[in-house]
């Protein structure tokens, strides 16, 4: 069975697109890019999917790094991805309750005014589905996370809000990478 690794726990955006390129692949969940890079390069992995960029924030910077910091892999292929951002808490939490908002920092920067707008306190980590799920399992009702609703889903919340990026058609372009060697045999 192919197998692709990805960057955050079940739910993440990274996964959603992974399974819409490879739907019959093994997702390999990994916590950061680079180690999602070292899962192709020592053949844990066929495949790698990171985000690279942003139609609201641009270049996703550790994603590209993590790119960079490894030879021998190339793209093998690519997708834009709609981000639909969600808004989720615990079922009974409401605006008024919630204090802080958690997410990776990229979703948090693309929900940068929204935030503003309703007062609300970003805390970066390290991926948007493991923010849904460490909210989920903590039962902390003064604490939102930004993820898409896969993760609501997943982890028993309940989505306050939807479509809460700054820009209405919000898109991430993912990229799959793979061993040189990898990729001139699947070619």
């Amino acid at each position: 069975m192919t197998r692709i690794a990805y960057q955050g726990v079940s739910g993440a955006y990274s996964e959603l697109a992974a399974r819409a390129l490879y739907p019959r692949a093994k997702g390999l969940p990994h916590a950061t890019f680079a180690a999602v890079i070292r899962a192709v390069a020592t053949g844990k992995a066929e495949f790698g999917i990171l985000p690279v960029r942003n139609t609201i924030i641009g270049a996703v910077e550790e994603a590209e790094a993590a790119l960079e910091s490894e030879g021998g892999l190339v793209v093998v292929r690519e997708l834009s991805f709609a981000v639909r951002h969600c808004l989720l808490a615990l079922p009974g939490a409401d605006l008024t309750t919630i204090r802080w908002v958690e997410s990776h920092p990229a979703a948090l920067a693309q929900c940068a005014a929204w935030l503003a707008a309703q007062g609300l306190t970003a805390r970066p980590v390290a991926d948007t589905a493991g923010a849904a799920r460490a909210i989920a399992a903590d039962r902390d009702y003064h604490r939102a996370a930004i993820a898409g609703i896969e993760a609501a889903e997943q982890y028993g919340l309940e989505v306050l809000a939807e479509d809460i990026a700054d820009a209405p058609d919000n898109r991430t372009h993912f990229v799959v990478v793979a061993l040189v060697e990898s990729a001139e045999v699947a070619a």
